[in-house]
Order: structure tokens, then C-alpha cells, then sequence
């Protein structure tokens, strides 16, 4: 079972598999990060939304991919909505023009990443880090050209000039 999941809707499902490429690549620690539409995460046959309702259970940390579009989706919603009754760690995480400060209630009453911004990426990383509880030390911020923010960046934009 994962620890941290990830909500998005399907039409961005390409930001959040960026976001778990990344994260698999920058935690630091072992960790499993849960993707509905991963096909290897969910396999043919299994009751999909029976396996979501036991990985929002394990989880430790619910990301959720907010664009201006997913704000307003039920399903975001309905998952956020099972996060906060499980009392996990609720992490907005925000790109394309979304800013933290422009979530709407209840959104707006967490701590927001902005993936937008140069810093998001690491203070994603931190952030998680933190709510997982991992000893050690913390890792410094990503330079400006790091591969993998930079390949976050670019996946992000991509979806961000979708029309």
C-alpha cells in the first residue's frame, strides 16, 4: 500500500505521473507513491474503486494536482474530502497559473505548494519529508538546472499551453 497519493483529474493525468516521477526521484527515502491511472498500480480485474478507498487508507499524505481546471472537480473533491476524514496530510499542490492564494475554502486552509514558483518543487520535497516524519538530513534546495525539476518545469508547461 502507498504512503503518499496523489488526486488529479484525468485530463492532467500527465502532471501528476511528472510529480510521481519526480518525487520517486527526489524524496530521499523509500517510499510508495500511489497513481490511479497507473496501470501497473491498479492490475485488470481488481474493483478500482475498492483499491482506491485501501490506498487513501494507508496513505500518510494525499497530494492533491490543482489546476484552475481540477478545483472545481467532484472527484478531486471527493478525495480530498476522504483525506481530510482520515486526518492525512493534505498538500495542495498547485501549477498552471493556479496560485495558493486563489485556492477557494476548504483548499485555501492548507499550506500550498506552487510548482510554478523556483522554489515549489524542493518545498514540495521538505514538505513531504516532514509529514512522513524521515530522520536525517534535510536536502538542499535544487539548483536552478537540476534534471529533474527542469523536467518537471517542462511536463508542467506542456500541460499548462494545452488549449
Amino acid at each position: 500500500m502507498a504512503e503518499i497519493f496523489i488526486s488529479f483529474i484525468h485530463e492532467e493525468e500527465k502532471a501528476a505521473d511528472a510529480v510521481k516521477s519526480f518525487l520517486n526521484r527526489k524524496l530521499g527515502f523509500e517510499s510508495t507513491v500511489f497513481l490511479a491511472s497507473d496501470m501497473w498500480t491498479i492490475y485488470a480485474g481488481e474493483d478500482w474503486l475498492k483499491r482506491i478507498k485501501e490506498e487513501l487508507a494507508s496513505a500518510k499524505v494525499m497530494l492533491l494536482v490543482m489546476s484552475k481546471e481540477a478545483v472545481s472537480r467532484p472527484w478531486v473533491n471527493f478525495e480530498a474530502g476522504a483525506a481530510w476524514i482520515g486526518d492525512k496530510a493534505l498538500i495542495p499542490v498547485c501549477f498552471g497559473g493556479l496560485r495558493p492564494e486563489t485556492l477557494p475554502k476548504p483548499y485555501s486552509n492548507f499550506q500550498a505548494v506552487n510548482l510554478d514558483d523556483k522554489d515549489g518543487p524542493y518545498y514540495l520535497v521538505i514538505s513531504i519529508r516532514h509529514h512522513m516524519k524521515v530522520k536525517g538530513m534535510t536536502p538542499p534546495p535544487f539548483l536552478p538546472d537540476d534534471a529533474d525539476v527542469v523536467a518537471l518545469s517542462s511536463a508542467l508547461v506542456s500541460l499548462s499551453s494545452r488549449p
